[in-house]
């Protein structure tokens, strides 16, 4: 009966731990498809930045409630219409209030107990309204200006970063020397020296992974860049608070392995 290689999923759990040890060549038909055809080290890095933010978004929702569904939108209306005009007190662009929907409901705990023959029943309007802050100096001005409005509820904040693709950029190399770094420990703890990156993602290397039993939730891709955080009502200092925006940025890279392995002894 001829034997045939061991197919990868059963090797070993020595040669699992491909991230901390090197590999050599294996034969074509027991190499899983997603691995190279030659010795590598398979790394992960990351890189971390805190930095404060400099734009950010307020989101809220205006809420009126009366018999006559065109009173309860006009309340809407004058309460983003207030939002604006504190906006151009404050020298931002009141173009940068954006409302989203306006939903109309009839609401069975808002219909009276004793209604009255003939009288209609209540309307509730609600409309989700978005503002863009390009200056987060403006943020505790205006978000203290809005905060405890009637008519307005549901407040929740943002922050980014106008230059925040470029910080990623720089994340992701620095992430890619990290793992250059850890690779170059793996190599010299076997004698031998880490050649050219050949594959890298700010993703998990979904095939190698796995197959490797790598398949860990550090590896998977973070990134926090709006800082986004619901806001209780009821606390103002929560809501009026900017904080820093904290961004991970790992990276999983493959590096070939150069030189000889050194004789081992018998």
């Amino acid at each position: 009966m001829p034997k045939h290689p061991l197919p990868f999923k059963v090797l070993p759990a020595m040669l699992l731990a491909a991230s901390l040890s090197t590999l050599s060549l294996l034969p074509a038909p027991a190499a899983a498809e997603s691995l190279p055809g030659y010795p590598f080290i398979h790394v992960t890095g990351s890189a971390f930045q805190q930095v404060m933010p400099d734009i950010a978004a307020l989101d809220f929702e205006a809420v009126a409630v009366d018999a006559d569904p065109a009173a309860a939108r006009a309340v809407l209306d004058a309460r983003v219409g207030e939002a604006r005009a504190l906006m151009q007190q404050l020298g931002m662009d009141p173009d940068d209030v954006i409302v989203r929907e306006v939903r109309q409901s009839q609401p069975k705990d808002r219909q009276p107990k004793d209604q009255q023959p003939g009288a209609g029943p209540i309307y509730e309007l609600r409309a989700e309204v978005h503002i863009e802050v390009r200056k987060v100096s403006n943020w505790r001005a205006l978000a203290g200006g809005l905060l405890g409005k009637p008519n307005l509820d549901g407040f929740a904040s943002s922050f980014d970063l106008s230059t925040m693709d470029q910080l990623t950029d720089q994340l992701v190399a620095e992430a890619i020397q990290d793992a250059r770094r850890r690779a170059g420990v793996i190599a010299a703890a076997d004698g031998r020296r880490v050649g050219a990156l050949t594959a890298a993602t700010p993703q998990e290397l979904k095939n190698l992974s796995t197959a490797m039993g790598l398949d860990r939730g550090e590896f998977r891709y973070q990134r926090n860049a709006s800082n986004a955080r619901p806001a209780d009502a009821a606390d103002p200092d929560t809501l009026l608070m900017v904080q820093a925006i904290k961004l991970r940025q790992p990276v999983d890279a493959i590096f070939r392995i150069e030189g000889a392995a050194p004789a081992r002894r018998k």
